[in-house]
């Protein structure tokens, strides 16, 4: 098959749909088929991505329809290069027998996409991962209406969990039949090779530490983490809260952690690359994520791969995959003295700890690493072939 990701996030962004994409980029290629990635960029051509040495993945700026700070400005350069932009495009496909394009993170300026299809022969999946829909209503109106016909209109939607995919029906609504979940996996064997023979230069905590890896917006919960570290910080000396990740919440919480008298105890990484989270899951004594919503939480299974186990909460897709005293525990969102009961219990069972990472790894390989996973992929991508258009 030929398939074209299209897509906002790509590597060297850090992220769930960036790592994402790149894992199913991989797996799909080594089982021989056709991936190209569109990403998004500044040139007004279709240019190969500097980033990547593949040779497949590609950068293009394709202009919104409105430009809210100059809309008479940005009216007359998207009209200007509408067209280019549509042939570009159409070109693109052309050169790469594209048989499936797949939308994901679908925003404002995927509606070339829309057109194309009534003079390009491909079918049209549209890719859903969270903040797209869950943002949705922070859009513009027009550009809100743009976004929700692209995923009513298409030959296939796809959500990476049941919960995500009801979430859309919910705020979306007129959803088709062709519809349907499937989780994002981990490409296992290339994170445990990343751990261990890594080029990173950024040196491990010191001492032992639990683990979060998220970008510090309000709905990741770090507030709640802290509240949580302040109640149980007598109890758990010698111990530390690591947070890697950057966001618009970092100097509020810095803020908070210091007035909480828990900075000693707290450390704020800001924005970690890539290939340096797998060395640094690799050596917590267990990972937390105390998100307020989730659409799935790809970041605790590549903690999964590394045998730890999970401290997180019962929202989102998290609970699809996490189950209470199997791989980990789950906790009321912002419920503090619940955080905190559980943390300092995870803490204090070292061998509650081993039992709940080796079933976590046992699951990962067994449902979630790509080289299992991807079959499933293949088994869409050849039903959305087969189908009829919306």
């Amino acid at each position: 098959m030929n398939i074209l990701f299209v897509t906002p996030f790509f590597p060297p962004q850090t992220g769930g749909v960036a790592t994402y994409l790149e894992d199913i980029r991989r797996s799909l290629s080594d089982r021989g088929h056709h991936v190209v990635v569109l990403r998004s960029g500044d040139s007004d051509k279709i240019t190969p991505c500097p980033h990547n040495n593949s040779g497949l993945v590609y950068q293009f700026y394709m202009r919104p329809a409105w430009f809210p700070a100059t809309p008479m400005k940005g009216l007359a350069a998207t009209s200007y290069f509408f067209f280019p932009t549509l042939w570009r495009l159409g070109r693109f496909l052309a050169d790469h027998k594209i048989e499936i394009v797949c939308l994901e993170y679908p925003l404002p300026n995927v509606f070339y996409f829309r057109l194309l299809r009534f003079w390009k022969r491909f079918k049209l999946l549209v890719g859903i991962h969270g903040d797209d829909v869950l943002s949705l209503h922070l859009l513009r109106e027009s550009e809100q209406q743009i976004v929700r016909r692209c995923i009513r209109r298409n030959d296939w939607l796809l959500a990476h969990s049941a919960s995500l995919l009801s979430q859309t029906e919910k705020i979306v609504g007129g959803l088709t039949a062709n519809r349907s979940y499937l989780p994002y996996g981990v490409n296992t064997e290339g994170l445990r090779k990343a751990a261990r023979d890594g080029n990173s230069h950024r040196a491990l905590p010191v001492g032992p530490y639990v683990l979060t890896v998220a970008k510090l917006h309000e709905r990741k919960g770090v507030d709640i983490l802290l509240q949580a570290v302040h109640k149980i910080k007598s109890k758990v000396d010698g111990c530390r809260f690591v947070i890697a990740g950057d966001g618009p919440e970092e100097p509020r919480l810095r803020k908070m952690a210091k007035d909480l008298e828990i900075d000693d105890m707290v450390m704020f990484l800001g924005e970690v690359q890539g290939e340096d989270i797998p060395r640094l899951v690799s050596q917590c004594e267990f990972f937390l994520l105390p998100s307020r919503s989730e659409p799935f939480g790809i970041v605790l299974l590549e903690a999964m791969t590394f045998e730890k186990a999970i401290v997180a909460t019962n929202v989102g897709g998290i609970p699809e995959f996490v189950t209470t005293g199997h791989n980990g525990v789950l906790v009321p969102s912002c419920d503090v003295d619940a955080l905190a009961s559980e943390i300092e219990h995870m803490l204090a069972d070292k061998e509650l700890r081993s039992r709940l990472g080796a079933c976590g790894l046992r699951l990962v390989l067994q449902q979630y690493d790509y080289r299992n996973l991807v079959v499933r992929y293949e088994q869409l991508f050849e039903t959305v072939l087969m189908s009829g258009r919306t």
